[in-house]
């Protein structure tokens, strides 16, 4: 069905290659997503990852699955691009993040009737935030391997590295990842005092969260298991769900049509 889809595309069906691209769209923006953390840096991704595949798409040879081809140019895309993300350009360490986070002298609680989303709109972009003090390398590997729950020998091919490195880097990133949220989350971690909803507050005046424009909370489609734990680098990412990009790529992708040339289409 789907080399149908792509011989079809290829000899110039628009149908076929709206079917293709919407079998692809979600889990390019999930990646691109996670990776940037901002959701117009997330959508402007997607749409050149899928310009990309689209205009490669002659190149495909079969010789791997159509997704892991995809995650290869979506992967190479995103570590390569020159261009840096809203979140890059205000770099940030582990150890600033750390301060930043025990930050709070006296935090005040939020109570409204929209709190649970914010909870969890403040929580989700809290813990992909520390994502990004990863480099965009161990970044990549950790959202294959520990989010993506991509096996080694597929993560490796997608990266064009052995699954022996894949293993090594995934374990280098895990590491730091988890004992940052170990010493500093109170998701993780009981232990710490830091709450997600006491970071309300102070994200609401600094603007990180915009009640009419959700980054992460604006639609999503809940993860299935509600139960995973969460003291476990699975449980917290795992548990964020799947974004749904809202953007209208198609329509894009139209236009686009009329004004170049992409596959045989004019």
């Amino acid at each position: 069905m789907e080399n149908q889809l792509i011989a079809d595309s290829l000899n110039g069906n628009k149908e076929s290659l709206e079917r293709l691209i919407k079998s692809i769209d979600g889990f390019v923006y999930n990646l691109s997503l996670r990776f940037l953390w901002n959701k117009t840096d997330a959508e402007d991704a997607t749409q050149e990852i899928l310009i990309k595949v689209i205009t490669n798409l002659g190149k495909y040879e079969g010789k791997s699955k159509f997704n892991t081809w995809v995650y290869r140019i979506a992967v190479n895309y995103l570590i390569n691009q020159k261009k840096k993300s809203s979140f890059e350009k205000r770099p940030i360490t582990f150890s600033q993040f750390s301060e930043e986070l025990n930050s709070l002298k006296e935090p005040v609680s939020y109570d409204a009737p929209d709190k649970d989303l914010l909870d969890k709109e403040m929580k989700t972009g809290c813990t992909l935030a520390m994502l990004q003090c990863l480099n965009r390398d161990l970044r990549m590997v950790f959202i294959l391997g520990s989010v993506l729950n991509i096996k080694s020998n597929v993560a490796g091919e997608i990266l064009g590295i052995t699954p022996e490195n894949f293993r090594k880097r995934l374990e280098k990133s895990r590491k730091l990842i988890g004992g940052f949220l170990d010493s500093n989350c109170g998701v993780y971690n009981p232990e710490n005092k830091c709450r997600c909803n006491n970071r309300i507050h102070p994200a609401l005046a600094l603007k990180r969260i915009d009640k009419n424009n959700l980054n992460f909370m604006d639609d999503v489609e809940p993860y299935n298991d509600e139960m995973e734990e969460l003291s476990s680098l699975t449980g917290v990412y795992q548990n964020h769900g799947t974004f749904k990009n809202k953007s209208d790529f198609m329509e894009q992708l139209n236009g686009l049509l009329k004004t170049k040339k992409i596959l045989n289409f004019q």
